[in-house]
């Protein structure tokens, strides 16, 4: 089974991050997966591939958040675009969804963003304030 076109996408989304030339980058697929293009690959050997170019320094591109709308009783669209803005300042950026969640799950005893309420999304915002605030 070949690879989808999302994949063949990355591998060329870093053979351009990495500033392959053809040579190298068609070296690479040889001697990872014993394949002569990224049409030839399967999935094990797209993750060798891959694995090799992380090696190499290729960053993945981060995902888009999840986004939940306005549901009723539930932290509104902009406080959990606040929350995520305020844990990005207090983990300089390194901190994602499952960092908030853990977080969220030993402060508060909630496991995932998405489970945040209205009146408990101020007591984060507050939480992740003060948070700040004494980390600077």
């Amino acid at each position: 089974m070949t690879i989808s076109r999302k994949q063949i996408a990355m591998l060329q989304v870093a053979r351009k991050q990495l500033g392959l030339a053809d040579e190298d980058y068609y070296t690479i697929l040889w001697h990872e997966a014993g394949a002569r293009s990224s049409r030839d690959l399967d999935n094990d050997s797209f993750d060798a591939v891959l694995r090799r170019f992380e090696r190499l320094g290729f960053k993945r591109p981060a995902g888009r958040p999840r986004q939940f709308g306005h549901r009723w009783a539930m932290a509104t669209p902009a406080q959990v675009a606040h929350i995520r803005r305020l844990w990005s300042d207090f983990t300089d950026g390194q901190g994602d969804d499952r960092s908030l969640g853990r977080w969220l799950e030993k402060t508060f005893k909630v496991s995932d963003i998405a489970f945040v309420g209205e009146r408990q999304a101020a007591k984060v915002i507050t939480a992740l304030i003060a948070m700040n605030r004494r980390a600077a």
